[in-house]
């Protein structure tokens, strides 16, 4: 079966200096291995996050889903596919009708089953609820910071932080 893999990580700083690029694609390699597929390819869409579905790596695996250069796509987790609901049955959506096969390593499902579309539904509506959780809680302490006077991000150059011998 020829496969392809689709890896990502959500920030630069990830893609950079982070570990995770390297394990996904080591764990989607051996797997294919070990079920016999040759893996064709590589998507890669590093430093973006899961919840965007105009991830250009993504769409042109899309396209390339459709055009029927390769039969199944490998991902370690979901989530690396996609945080958001709407995107990813979409995506899978789309997939399913290129006549594509998809695979999660982590969850280990077949989501071309009934059994396995039940529980990519709720799989990717968890994804989904962290990423929304995330940014609630994320607005909530810059909100908390700015009320105790704190800046939220980096001070703006020419002001002091007050770690200076002249404070």
């Amino acid at each position: 079966m020829k496969a392809v893999s689709y890896i990502r990580v959500s920030t630069e700083e990830q893609a950079n200096e982070g570990h995770s690029l390297d394990a996904q694609r080591t764990v989607i390699a051996e797997f294919g291995r070990s079920r016999g597929w040759t893996l064709d390819s590589e998507y890669l869409d590093a430093g973006l996050s899961g919840k965007d579905g105009d991830r250009p790596a993504l769409q042109r695996l899309l396209e390339d889903a459709k055009a029927g250069r390769f039969e199944l796509v490998i991902v370690h987790a979901i989530d690396r596919f996609y945080r958001n609901l709407q995107g990813l049955l979409s995506a899978l959506d789309r997939l399913n009708q290129a006549g594509v096969g998809f695979v999660s390593i982590t969850e280990n499902l077949d989501f071309t089953t009934p059994w396995g579309k039940l529980t990519l539904a709720v799989l990717g509506t968890l994804a989904e609820i962290y990423l929304d959780k995330l940014s609630a809680e994320t607005s909530k302490g810059k909100l908390a910071r700015a009320q105790k006077g704190l800046y939220n991000g980096t001070i703006p150059f020419g002001y002091c932080q007050g770690n200076c011998s002249t404070c």
